[in-house]
């Protein structure tokens, strides 16, 4: 097996509505000397793609619900927040502490629908980020769009931190993907010779490494590029097949 690597990307600007994520990340990596490799897999933070689609709202406009007023009693949070958390939401699974876990309307099980404030502005301006409308959609763009630019066949994996309810700590998960299988299902022999059949969310293991790099506060590391890590090209990846 080679080399595997993480690069950072750094010099990422300031996102705001309307930004072209890959022309972004193709004029950062020029500024850094870095190229940008056929296999690459670039992964991508959340909240960049929400913010360049616009995917921002201000609590300031939200009218909370007798529901959302409810549980916000029970968790000790702004109910004009837990308002976003219900229209994000499919189902309200349960409550931890001060965590709403979820189902997204996407399929996902996060905490508090994956709403977050945080990176997106200061906090007294009162402005959370919602996950993209549609996250395979928004990793086929980026990944488009690098193909266009410098003609390079890259995967394209959107990682967010999600809460999850086995465990305490958030880690980094796949909520879209491009260019890549959902799953690894690999025949190989063990040690002794035994077959071994497994079936790997490899999406999830690189996007949960990115985010080591990608860190949860000024790190300024939105994208990470992944090189030599074997996976399945798939043109039609969508991060629904493995969803329960």
């Amino acid at each position: 097996m080679g080399e595997t690597r993480l690069i950072p990307i750094e010099g990422i600007p300031f996102i705001v509505a309307g930004d072209d994520i890959a022309v972004l990340i193709y004029e950062a990596c020029r500024r850094n000397a870095l190229s940008i490799e056929d296999g690459d897999i670039i992964v991508i933070a959340q909240k960049i793609i929400s913010k360049a689609e616009n995917r921002i709202v201000s609590l300031q406009s939200i009218i909370p619900s007798e529901k959302a007023i409810e549980l916000a009693n029970q968790t000790g949070r702004d109910p004009r927040a837990v308002q976003v958390y219900l229209d994000e939401a499919s189902e309200i699974l349960f409550i931890k502490g001060k965590m709403i876990i979820t189902k997204h309307r996407l399929g996902f099980k996060m905490s508090n629908s994956g709403v977050d404030s945080s990176n997106v502005a200061p906090w007294e301006e009162r402005i959370v980020s919602l996950i993209p409308e549609d996250p395979d959609k928004s990793a086929r763009k980026v990944r488009d769009s690098i193909r266009q630019i410098i003609e390079k066949n890259v995967a394209v994996i959107i990682n967010d931190s999600c809460g999850r309810d086995e465990r305490d700590g958030s880690v980094g998960m796949a909520i879209g993907i491009a260019g890549i299988s959902p799953l690894e299902c690999r025949n190989q022999t063990d040690m002794f010779g035994n077959h071994s059949g497994s079936r790997i969310a490899l999406i999830d293991e690189l996007a949960a490494a990115a985010s080591i790099l990608m860190g949860q506060a000024d790190e300024k590391i939105p994208v990470v590029i992944i090189r030599g890590v074997s996976y399945t090209i798939d043109n039609q990846a969508d991060i629904t097949r493995i969803l329960n």
